[in-house]
């Protein structure tokens, strides 16, 4: 988010009210250093389909699709990282982007597949 504030008050402000096309654009994850090391991306913005290693929290080490993304919250939902309820019911954990690697991206976009053509070779 860019803001020329120095304050803190107006940074969080800006940061919470911000739309969701601005929200989704800072929902971005670092790219594996081994496997997309020699590609000159560092982070990506994360999107359904992509595969992601959780590298901070509770559950480091899983890896696993993103299942969901939700821009308002800024989380992500992982397929199997998932926590029972009471009633026995299974829902997905929430995620924080930073938490993640994307070890593998999901190139079904053309553009994205135009952005990164360097690596559906792989």
């Amino acid at each position: 988010m860019n803001t020329t504030s120095k304050k803190p008050r107006k940074q969080h402000k800006a940061r919470a009210t911000a739309p969701l096309h601005v929200r989704s654009k800072e929902m971005k994850a670092p790219l594996d250093k081994e496997r997309y090391g020699g590609t000159g991306v560092k982070r990506i913005t994360i999107r359904k389909g992509d595969t992601v290693r959780v590298v901070r929290g509770s559950r480091t080490g899983h890896e696993g699709k993103i299942s969901i993304v939700d821009p308002k919250k800024r989380r992500v939902g992982i397929e199997q990282a998932l926590v029972s309820k009471a009633d026995n019911k299974e829902v997905s954990l929430w995620f924080d982007p930073s938490n993640l690697v994307v070890t593998k991206i999901d190139l079904s976009d053309v553009v994205r597949k135009e952005r990164f053509k360097s690596l559906s070779d792989e």
